[in-house]
C-alpha cells in the first residue's frame, strides 16, 4: 500500500471487486481511489460513496465529480470514464466498456446526461 494511505481509503480499498493480474495494477487502483477521495472531500461526499459502497443501496445520493473536456479521467498516465473506472473496481470486474452500463432512474447526474459534473456512484448504474 502507498505510504501515508488515510484510513478511509483503506477502507474503500477492502470493498474492491477486481483481482488484480499485477503490483502494478493494485498500485492503480489505490492512486485511483486517493484521488477519488481527494476529490470527494471538497464537496463532503466520501461518507455518502462509503454508505453506497457498504450497503450496495442504488437509493443512496449521486456522488459527483466534475467532467472534465472530454469526459475522462487520468490516474497515473492511465486515462478512462470515471464511471467506468469506478464500476469497475467496486461492482463489475469484468466489465469492459461504457456501452454495458445503464443508469438508474433516480441518478440525475449519470454520464450520459452530460452535465457539468459526473455521478461515479457504482450503484447508479447497472449492466
Amino acid at each position: 500500500m502507498l505510504p501515508f494511505t488515510p484510513p478511509i481509503v483503506k477502507r474503500l480499498l477492502g470493498w474492491r471487486k477486481t483481482d488484480f493480474k499485477s503490483d502494478l495494477e493494485e498500485k492503480w487502483s489505490e492512486k485511483a481511489v486517493k484521488s477519488l477521495v481527494k476529490k470527494l472531500k471538497k464537496n463532503g461526499t466520501v461518507d455518502e460513496l462509503e454508505r453506497a459502497i457498504t450497503t450496495a443501496d442504488p437509493n443512496t445520493r449521486c456522488i459527483t465529480i466534475a467532467r472534465s473536456l472530454d469526459g475522462r479521467l487520468q490516474v497515473s498516465q492511465k486515462k478512462g470514464l470515471p464511471h467506468v473506472i469506478y464500476c469497475r473496481l467496486w461492482r463489475y470486474p469484468d466489465l469492459s466498456s461504457h456501452h454495458e452500463l445503464k443508469p438508474v432512474e433516480n441518478c440525475e447526474y449519470a454520464f450520459h446526461l452530460r452535465r457539468e459534473e459526473v455521478c461515479v456512484n457504482p450503484y447508479h448504474y447497472n449492466r
